[in-house]
């Protein structure tokens, strides 16, 4: 098993395709002839099949065209839970996987999976009151199996408005107020990928599937493009899983060798507000004023940001370009100016936006999607290729299990002890976040810097610690919310990060939760990135308009567009 100490990257540009995999790795692919297991798809689902498959001591490969968590994985409402909406459409046994799977990632993941207080509000004239919300919530209680440490309360509106002053009063009847978790999805995400790479997986993103491998009809491989380089190579595996989420049927179509619809994505928007704009402290869930749909207004962890989400829309456009349209900023302005009428929030008041696709299983005819079941389903295609398709962050691990399993029938693997439920994610074993903890608490690091470390990294806050240490640069804070030299150092070598949309989105999250993404101090930043990197000054113009051009679609129309501003950054 690889020590977390070991994984240090190299930089996917640098492999020769002759010596290596086209993405960040170790370098070592090119000594396996045929892997009893290729993931395709990076997502967080793709992430817990190479970890699950590696805990068992099959040789895994896992491959991402883009970045692993560019997809749903990093555009999901970031919450860990059981769905108790889902309980209006009959989902029991979806919703009793979700919360006892809630507590297995607050297990597994301590360090960036937390447990928040959440509010479910009954107005008048909302489909059920306060009597079947109880019932739903004592059955959402037990089925967690911690239903004595989570256990809901409900409360009048006068408690209501004591815990939450700025709400809107009118109508409001009461609320059940009960705990679910939320947690930054795309680092969540990327410690799943650390976690199935130390344990012996090999993974590569910014590795493009471009074809299957074929013998006689069935699936023995993929034929692989990096996206950074244009180098080719193929790799042979024993079984091929399609975990691509909302590119689930091209991949089919090339085992199949016609279309096979079986997705019907359903598309999911949010907007971010700062906290002194919408004051709310507490996750709340309430109907939509358009449609009656159960929406949610909820704190982030980044503390100073409520975002408002979500849309659920059927979604047939390209599903690499999925953004909040006019529609969905409106229907989501909507519910926020209905949460708190006082805050007469509007366009202006958006500091920023984003959108994913969910890879729902399609449902029968006449079934919209936001009735369609959230479950998964697991298939293997007449190629041999297993195809996992629908289901949701919370439930990655069974997911997982459900195709490792598939997997480990189709080859005839040894039964092994199942790991998976124990093993810590990468960064979140407890006594390792002690000691991070301890060694920050008696450094020089600033006591907001470290709390961030802390919440971001678990203990591998050490290894930002390291960095810092070493002094001369890495002690500069060089972003915006404390994002410092060490900080970007420790991205680059041990996170899999290639690009500035890599940094920028998935690893600091600022394309988030700052209002002009970063862009105010990228020039700065990219002054780190250019060693490490070793861009030409045309890749390192190329990396900061792309990001630009992104950050500006994610931002209000009215607003004086953040490419402008690059662009006369960017000015002789």
């Amino acid at each position: 098993m690889r020590k977390p100490d070991e994984a240090q990257f190299v930089d996917c540009r640098d492999i020769p395709t002759e010596t290596g995999v086209l993405g960040v790795n170790d370098g070592n692919i090119s000594t396996v002839s045929e892997y009893d297991v290729i993931v395709v798809g990076g997502g967080v689902t793709g992430a817990a099949i190479a970890r699950d498959a590696a805990l068992r001591g099959m040789r895994a490969l896992l491959l991402e065209r883009d970045d692993f968590g560019s997809g749903t994985s990093s555009r999901s409402s970031k919450m860990i839970h059981g769905g108790l909406r889902y309980l209006e459409t009959y989902q029991f046994g979806l919703v009793a996987e979700g919360v006892r799977e809630r507590e297995v990632s607050l297990k597994l993941a301590p360090h960036i999976t937390h447990i928040t207080p959440h509010m479910y509000l009954i107005y008048e004239g909302d489909s059920y009151g306060l009597g079947m919300l109880n019932m739903a919530m004592t059955f959402y209680d037990v089925a967690s199996g911690q239903w004595r440490k989570r256990r809901h309360t409900m409360l009048s509106a006068k408690q209501v408005l004591e815990r939450e002053p700025h709400l809107n009063p009118k109508g409001l009847k009461g609320a059940g107020l009960y705990y679910d978790a939320l947690t930054d999805d795309a680092r969540y995400t990327i410690d799943m990928v650390n976690s199935a790479y130390t344990h012996g997986a090999d993974v590569a993103n910014h590795a493009h599937v471009t074809g299957l491998i074929k013998d006689s009809g069935w699936v023995v491989g993929v034929e692989v493009e990096n996206t950074l380089t244009g180098s080719k190579k193929q790799f042979y595996g024993r079984v091929v899983v399609n975990a691509t989420g909302p590119w689930t049927n091209t991949l089919l179509a090339e085992e199949y060798g016609t279309a096979a619809a079986k997705l019907k994505p359903s598309k999911g928007a949010h907007i971010v507000f700062d906290k002194a704009d919408f004051p709310l402290n507490t996750v709340i869930f309430l109907r939509s004023p358009d449609d009656g749909r159960v929406t949610w207004p909820t704190p982030s962890l980044e503390h100073d940001r409520v975002y408002v989400g979500t849309t659920d829309t059927a979604y047939t456009g390209d599903p690499d370009h999925v953004e909040p349209d006019e529609k969905d900023i409106e229907y989501l302005l909507n519910v926020a100016n209905h949460t708190i009428p006082e805050a007469k929030l509007t366009e202006s008041h958006i500091i920023g936006s984003w959108a994913g696709l969910r890879p729902l299983v399609a449902p029968a005819p006449g079934v919209d999607v936001g009735s369609a079941s959230r479950e998964h389903k697991v298939e293997t295609g007449p190629g041999g290729m297993v195809t996992i398709s629908g289901g949701k962050l919370t439930s990655n691990r069974v997911m997982a299990k459900h195709v490792v399993d598939e997997v480990a029938s189709a080859i005839g693997f040894p039964r092994v002890p199942y790991l998976a439920k124990r093993m810590h994610l990468w960064g979140g074993t407890p006594l390792l976040v002690d000691i991070a903890r301890r060694a920050l608490a008696e450094s020089d690091v600033p006591a907001g810097l470290a709390d961030a470390w802390l919440a971001h990294h678990g203990a591998n806050a050490l290894a930002v610690l390291e960095l810092w240490r070493e002094g001369g640069d890495n002690t500069t804070v060089i972003g915006p919310r404390g994002l410092t030299v060490a900080e970007i150092r420790y991205y680059e070598a041990q996170t899999f990060c290639c690009t500035l949309e890599d940094l920028m989105i998935r690893r600091t999250s600022l394309f988030f939760w700052d209002p002009d993404g970063g862009l105010g101090t990228i020039e700065a930043i990219c002054d780190v990135l250019d060693p490490l990197f070793g861009w030409t000054p045309k890749e390192r113009s190329a990396q900061i308009r792309d990001y630009a051009e992104k950050v500006r679609r994610h931002r209000p129309a009215s607003w004086r567009s953040p490419y402008t501003l690059v662009e006369e950054a960017l000015e002789p």
